[in-house]
């Protein structure tokens, strides 16, 4: 896909998006304000079209005051101040024989006439309160939206973002990196550098050189990688994303461990460097120099 190709493709995904919430939004008001007895059609306006999610906000403090409480028997909308169904006259909840007070199932007396009460009653069918599970599935989503737009708009940067001057990598062996290209002092601290590292073949060591230009800065890499010279398929990519840009290395495991990799890269700002081997991405220890450690391979203002 081209880039124009992509920003369309992200541009329909995001006005899709948009579309789903106030939908969802608008479907879960009207049959909630429904059962409720409220006034479905304005409190769905009210949700979907105040900005911000302000009217959705309002509705479910005001529901609140509205039961979505139902009679068990007939399905008519009851609260719980009801003791009996007002359409087919169930008995909801207890209540005193003597004058009809509300009671609670652990009363021994009512609170209203101080008349003894009998004990249990069993003939109470209680109202039945829905399970608000679409709620939840609102929420989720209203939280989603946000986040797939805030990562939707750091890949699109990542994918999208041009790095200019990346200009190529060589191996060469460590036998001839130390009979050709390195002066003798740059030689030694090389050698010492070599002499310090740790023999693992899950890691990698880098020594960074900055050269910096009037436009762009060029920075020059000597890697030493365990078990990864020669490799006939490497790759070499710089990218640019949300916390920078990346050189990206790609490396096969040779078992060879006599090489260098000799990188160099032009940008305004330094590139992290991650290296891959076999596709597995492996921890690499950068250390700062003052010398162009390639040598003669690479020099400032020769990219290629």
């Amino acid at each position: 896909m081209s880039i124009t190709s992509n920003l369309i493709f992200l541009g329909l995904l995001l006005l899709a998006v948009f579309l789903v919430l106030p939908i969802g939004i608008g479907v879960y008001v009207y049959r909630d304000a429904k059962r409720r007895g409220m006034n479905a059609v304005l409190w769905t306006v009210i949700a979907v079209v105040a900005p911000s999610l302000i009217g959705f906000i309002i509705y479910l403090f005001v529901r609140g005051n509205h039961s979505d409480m139902t009679c068990a028997r007939c399905g008519e909308r009851v609260t719980e101040e009801f003791v009996v169904c007002p359409k087919c006259g169930a008995k909801l909840r207890p209540a005193c024989e003597n004058c009809g007070f509300p009671q609670e199932a652990d009363w021994m007396v009512c609170p209203r006439c101080a008349a003894p009460l009998s004990g249990r009653q069993d003939d109470i069918v209680p109202p039945v309160r829905h399970a608000d599970k679409a709620l939840w599935k609102i929420l989720v989503l209203i939280i989603a939206v946000p986040v797939f737009l805030i990562s939707a708009g750091l890949f699109s940067y990542s994918v999208h973002s041009t790095v200019s001057g990346v200009a190529g990598m060589m191996d060469i062996s460590i036998e001839d990196y130390f009979e050709e290209q390195a002066p003798r002092e740059e030689k030694e601290e090389v050698q010492a550098w070599l002499d310090g590292l740790k023999s693992e073949s899950e890691r990698a060591w880098a020594l960074c050189y900055s050269h910096y230009g009037e436009m762009e800065n060029e920075y020059f890499y000597l890697v030493y990688a365990p078990g990864t010279g020669n490799s006939a398929n490497k790759g070499l990519g710089m990218s640019g994303g949300f916390f920078g840009k990346v050189l990206g290395v790609d490396l096969e495991r040779t078992g060879d461990t006599g090489s260098l990799l000799c990188i160099t890269a032009s940008s305004k700002e330094r590139p992290k460097l991650k290296i891959k081997v076999d596709g597995k991405k492996i921890p690499c220890e950068v250390t700062e120099v003052d010398f162009n450690p390639t040598g003669s391979l690479l020099t400032p203002g020769n990219v290629y």
